[in-house]
């Protein structure tokens, strides 16, 4: 999936293709992580009509984008994509993960109530149950780096879209090499 972004990224900065097809295969990226996050761990069936719809839906996208040809549409496509698969994600680690710890840590605790685990599987069941905590902690840190990251470069992207013609000619001004700080879709 990197290797086809960073290929429309390449094309468009050479002119082989237009921003708005580079546009469509980041959606379709996007699609694919879509596909991954809801058909993970379920039937062949599932995963088939999960495919088929995200199929239909790339194609009504991308059909619509080349009919009314607004960059916005896209972008808030692709936005929607993309939280769409971020919220997913955070569901699934909540519903199960956290779950799972509650029911372990409650059925330790009655266990330790009735004098069935020796002390030093107690403590073992304590130390993991800690661990398994620090790592949902880290976890939530991960999830809010990689937010604030790409909001970032998605702001890089749209000041980036807007200001296309000026950053070119301020990036021939500058010249190599800081004038690629001003290539926002590759920061992108």
């Amino acid at each position: 999936m990197q290797l086809v972004d960073e290929l429309s990224m390449v094309y468009v900065y050479c002119g082989e293709i237009s921003k708005e097809q580079a546009n469509i295969t980041t959606s379709y990226t996007t699609a694919l992580s879509n596909y991954a996050s809801f058909s993970y761990k379920r039937s062949r069936l599932y995963s088939f009509l999960v495919a088929t719809s995200l199929i239909g839906l790339m194609i009504f996208i991308t059909g619509y984008y080349h009919y009314i040809k607004d960059p916005k549409f896209h972008q808030n496509a692709y936005a929607i994509l993309t939280a769409t698969v971020l919220l997913r994600s955070m569901y699934m680690m909540e519903v199960n993960l956290r779950p799972s710890l509650r029911v372990r840590e409650q059925k330790h605790v009655h266990l330790q109530e009735k004098n069935i685990v020796s002390p030093s599987e107690a403590a073992e069941q304590n130390r993991q149950d800690r661990r398994d905590e620090q790592i949902l902690k880290t976890m939530w840190i991960m999830i809010a780096y990689g937010i604030g990251i790409f909001l970032g470069g998605f702001a890089i992207w749209g000041i980036d879209n807007v200001y296309c013609g000026q950053l070119r000619i301020w990036r021939q001004e500058i010249g190599l090499p800081w004038g690629i700080l001003l290539e926002g879709h590759g920061w992108w």
